[in-house]
């Protein structure tokens, strides 16, 4: 029988990325479907709720197995951009604008 592996084995991070573009990819049918239905605040929340939850799996990974310096970082500004609507209001939905490269229109 071969032996066990030593030393410590680096997690796969595929079942990440899996999970991330399903999120992802449910988002943008979702925020689709608002925009055909010309519902654009709706299309911005879905794709702003998949932001935070794709925010919250990086963050769960990142605590379990550690992270580079280059994607801590990238989280970090993730959690920023989430959390930028409920701590700043109106200026927080601007930044969320901003994210996502749309034009603002004052209605």
């Amino acid at each position: 029988m071969p032996k066990p592996a030593s030393g410590l084995m680096k997690p796969d991070q595929s079942l990440l990325i899996v999970w991330s573009a399903l999120i992802a990819f449910f988002a943008l049918l979702i925020m689709l479907l608002r925009i055909v239905q010309q519902n654009y605040m709706m299309a911005i929340g879905a794709v702003w709720v998949a932001n935070g939850l794709t925010m919250v799996l990086h963050a769960l990974y990142w605590r379990r197995y550690g992270l580079s310096k280059g994607c801590k970082v990238a989280v970090v500004i993730q959690g920023a951009l989430t959390i930028a609507p409920l701590l700043f209001g109106e200026l927080g939905l601007l930044v969320i604008f901003f994210m996502f490269g749309g034009e603002l229109r004052v209605w």
